[in-house]
């Protein structure tokens, strides 16, 4: 009988050291399994890092390259001016500042009105509005510096890439066009910058982004 109780008292034993055996191996399974997750989760964000990583290297490479070709004496950014004769017989003609976001009046004339495609000709409905404004600078603002802007849209020059290889040198000579246009119309050459922006602050669509603004700056 005292056997019996014994073989007893260890079958009594194992079950429950089996039963804490069972459950350590559920803890280590969860574990096991949340390591795992955070394990996927730490690759995925490597490998996304590596893929920035590599676009970065990529802009900056491509950033030296625009740098090591740009001429010395052409900014890195901004809008392209026009150096005309100051008033006073120095260098560059008086600005207001980089253009695009600056305040001040503007009056804004398409550019499929202005110009055909690839052409710094005014045409002669562009013309008209060129009166219109002229008219309003010369009874509204007969004393205030003007800045004469030209865009274009984000398309590389095509028609015009030997003679203006840049959508900024298209915009400068497009502006300069305008410029001496007003000029014909009573306006100072002295009072106005020509300003080419290229494809900066472009606009919904490419038509809208093609267009001449003639801000009004202070006196």
């Amino acid at each position: 009988m005292r056997g019996f109780m014994k073989k007893l008292a260890l079958v009594g034993m194992l079950a429950v050291v089996g039963i804490n055996l069972g459950g350590c191996n559920d803890d280590v399974k969860k574990k096991n399994s949340l390591l795992t997750e955070e394990n996927t989760r730490l690759r995925t964000e490597n490998e996304n890092l590596g893929t920035q990583n590599q676009q970065l290297q990529g802009q900056f490479t491509q950033l030296q390259g625009e740098l090591a070709n740009r001429p010395m004496n052409q900014p890195a950014a901004g809008p392209m001016y026009d150096g005309g004769a100051d008033q006073g017989g120095g260098g560059s003609r008086r600005s207001s500042g980089g253009g695009g976001g600056n305040a001040g009046t503007r009056i804004e004339v398409a550019g499929d009105v202005l110009f055909d495609a690839g052409s710094v000709v005014i045409k002669a409905g562009g013309k008209k509005e060129l009166d219109q404004v002229a008219k309003t600078i010369k009874s509204k603002y007969s004393s205030n510096q003007i800045r004469v802007e030209g865009y274009t849209d984000t398309d590389k020059p095509n028609k015009t890439k030997q003679k203006y290889p840049t959508n900024k040198a298209l915009s400068l000579a497009r502006a300069r066009a305008v410029e001496d246009y007003l000029a014909t119309k009573g306006i100072s050459k002295g009072r106005m910058d020509a300003v080419g922006m290229g494809e900066a602050n472009a606009k919904g669509s490419k038509s809208a982004s093609r267009r001449v603004e003639i801000v009004i700056l202070g006196r």
